[in-house]
């Protein structure tokens, strides 16, 4: 008794993450040792249309939103064979930080050990697969499972099994089960769920090069906002790469951010970019005068915002001062996502003659500008997932006007490419004005 009173007064001690939902054995760390479930033949069918040139293209239909069994597989396929946006890595600034993200049905542990090490592990224990986790912490020293007390170390290893004592060499090969890759990109942690799998840099295409003067690895993260959505998780990154809808939309962006003035800023890679130049003073909280740019911007950079939809999940708003990022992730309910709005500030992004108080009045406006804007689309997109719902037997497939409707097409047909672990073919997509990039590089 007195041993077991010791046991549980250490647990108590420790980070006490646990609880004990019984994770879902079929989630994307299957997708490797299984075979895959087949795509319907007739969604097959129905996204021919979108796999044409945008001139001839139609929208993917709305069972691609709107059917539940097919949600299945896009999780397994989506989710489980590309590299996918998990968190910031300001959410897990110091040693003992963890975080629990969900993916459809399958659980992940976060965690940043006493070296400043990222790990990445399936939230299911050795013993009997009980959920190990069910809330983020700070200050964690172990993971402890509610169901029998095994311990892990924050890097995965299996660090006791109270009140019984494991050999050695057992415990060796009883850590919790690792991600297979982790890599971290613009200050985010990436994911990829395949056995040995490729660099991240390989799926980023040129994307690096054209953030090369933004420190986004140094931003300082100022706010958060969750949001359940009603949608499914694709209607909200379409709805990102969409700008055609701002002036129906959103009548304060349109004034900061015109409709006429967003140009192309594509590459080759698994994105969507496009950039406003020049963003317009217009009174509001996102007016250079209120902020430093990043100090290593050239001219054009400096007047300019610019938007990137990172296949599949993140959707990143670049301002000359400024970040805030939408990561998304499929619920286990069919048809609603989770979304993280986060505002990150340039650590330079402080005017001199701005006190501290001042300074944080500002970003809190800034904070309320882009959670308006957010909020406004989830109105839309909400709206968007019912009509869908009303479509599905009806045959239609929506338009593409190509002048405005470019980065939705080219989004889609990534998610096509992805469903068969196909990266985007990049010769079915349209030739793109390059202006932009080309004052740019014209420094």
């Amino acid at each position: 008794m007195n041993i077991a009173r010791n046991v549980v007064g250490r647990m108590q001690r420790q980070c006490r993450t646990g609880g004990c939902s019984l994770w879902h054995a079929r989630g994307m760390s299957a997708v490797a040792g299984a075979e895959l479930s087949n795509l319907p033949q007739r969604l097959e069918e129905l996204a021919l249309p979108t796999k044409r040139r945008i001139e001839e293209a139609k929208a993917l239909h709305p069972a691609f939103y709107t059917d539940a069994s097919y949600a299945q597989t896009e999780r397994e396929r989506i989710f489980g064979m590309n590299w996918f946006a998990a968190a910031h890595v300001q959410e897990l600034s110091s040693p003992g930080d963890v975080r629990v993200i969900e993916v459809g049905k399958t659980s992940i542990i976060l965690t940043r050990d006493k070296n400043h090490k990222l790990h990445a592990f399936y939230n299911s224990c050795r013993h009997r697969g009980a959920r190990v986790c069910s809330t983020g912490a700070t200050g964690c020293k172990q993971l402890v499972c509610p169901y029998h007390w095994w311990a892990y170390r924050l890097d995965g290893s299996l660090k006791s099994t109270p009140p019984t004592a494991m050999p050695k060499e057992r415990k060796e090969e009883l850590g919790l089960i690792r991600v297979p890759g982790l890599e971290t990109f613009a200050g985010m942690i990436f994911l990829n769920q395949t056995p040995n799998p490729p660099p991240l840099r390989d799926a980023l295409g040129d994307l690096p090069e054209k953030l090369t003067r933004y420190d986004l690895d140094d931003m300082q993260l100022f706010k958060q906002k969750k949001y359940d959505i009603a949608g499914d998780w694709k209607l909200i990154a379409e709805n990102f790469v969409d700008f055609y809808h701002i002036d129906a939309v959103h009548p304060e962006l349109s004034r900061f951010s015109r409709v006429d003035d967003h140009q192309p800023y594509q590459g080759g890679g698994q994105y969507v970019g496009f950039v406003t130049s020049p963003l317009t003073d217009c009174g509001g909280p996102g007016d250079k005068i209120n902020f430093n740019s990043f100090p290593r911007l050239r001219a054009i950079e400096s007047n300019s915002a610019l938007f990137f939809h990172i296949f599949p999940n993140v959707s990143v708003t670049i301002y000359p001062h400024s970040v805030y990022t939408l990561l998304t992730l499929p619920s286990g309910a069919h048809g609603r996502t989770q979304e993280q709005l986060t505002l990150l500030m340039s650590p330079e992004a402080r005017k001199n003659d701005t006190s501290q108080d001042e300074y944080h009045e500002r970003c809190d406006a800034l904070m309320k500008f882009v959670v308006n804007i957010n909020d406004e689309d989830v109105d839309a997109i909400e709206n968007l997932q019912q009509g869908l719902s009303n479509l599905e037997g009806q045959g239609m497939h929506g338009e593409f006007i190509p002048k405005y409707d470019w980065p939705v097409h080219r989004f889609q047909n990534m998610v096509l490419s992805g469903l068969h672990g196909h990266a985007l073919n990049e010769d079915n997509m349209p030739k793109l004005a390059n202006a932009f990039e080309q004052k740019v590089l014209s420094g």
